[in-house]
């Protein structure tokens, strides 16, 4: 049996329908999809979140163990009170905890290697936090879908906005010469917009890094500041009836003015 075998067998022995997994999980019903019918295999962090939602072990998971239950009275006191704190926190939280676990594991093993501990230290000189950063790029040019649950856990310091809630690297370079293509950008949610505003959105499932316009009507542009580019600006009419959504505010250096070409 495969894991995808695994998987879809566990969700059906429990009556959830794909869409009550993939809220349980907070990825999209496209991810269950694709790893119920094998086409993509789950991240590590996925994995473990499917064995926290089930209350069965990763290795059962992934084919190594035939039973699926935990051998309780092989952790100590202390394990399994962390395992139930790590079951009750939420899919940021998760990555949270795995991200210092592994930073963790791989400061023990440089232990035994002075030089790495050397150029871990010059690399992380004020840690602060943690953030999710989104590894499908939003586009600044061409519109890219988000997975849910595309994100890792990085740590970041004091250069790093304090009021940013994630990172999302950009495609494009629509959005020049604020933004460059490959750029990471730092984004505050549930943040009020004002016109000139650069925001993360989403239209009918597609994502951009635009600047922000609507006017009397309720017509909403999402502008690039590329005036080469002005042809990727996305125009959505009040009455359009499109899904829009705005992932937060791009936290900028400085404030940034619509460009030119768009208030002829």
């Amino acid at each position: 049996m495969e894991i995808h075998d695994r998987i879809k067998g566990l969700r059906l022995q429990r009556s959830m329908t794909q869409k009550e997994f993939a809220k349980a999980l907070g990825v999209s019903v496209v991810s269950i999809q694709c790893w119920e019918n094998g086409s993509k295999n789950p991240s590590m962090s996925a994995i473990i979140a499917i064995a926290t939602t089930f209350k069965v072990t990763t290795d059962y998971l992934l084919g190594i163990a035939k039973k699926p239950d935990y051998d309780s009275s092989l952790l100590s006191s202390s394990e399994q009170k962390l395992l139930s704190n790590y079951r009750s926190l939420d899919h940021f939280g998760k990555k949270a905890v795995e991200t210092i676990c592994s930073l963790e594991k791989s400061r023990i093993l440089s232990e035994l290697k002075p030089d790495k501990i050397v150029s871990f230290q010059k690399s992380n000189p004020s840690p602060s936090r943690y953030i999710p950063r989104y590894t499908t790029p939003s586009a600044a040019g061409s519109s890219v879908p988000l997975d849910g649950d595309d994100f890792e856990m990085i740590l970041v310091d004091d250069s790093v906005p304090h009021d940013a809630d994630f990172a999302v690297g950009i495609q494009g370079n629509s959005m020049l010469p604020y933004i460059h293509d490959g750029d990471t950008v730092y984004v505050k949610r549930d943040c009020d917009l004002r016109i000139g505003d650069v925001g993360i959105f989403c239209v009918d499932g597609a994502m951009f890094c635009k600047q922000y316009y609507i006017d009397e009507e309720r017509n909403l542009t999402l502008v690039s500041a590329n005036p080469r580019l002005r042809h990727t600006n996305v125009h959505i009419s009040a009455d359009s009836g499109s899904s829009v959504q705005c992932y937060g505010k791009v936290l900028l250096d400085k404030k940034i003015t619509l460009p030119d070409y768009f208030l002829e």
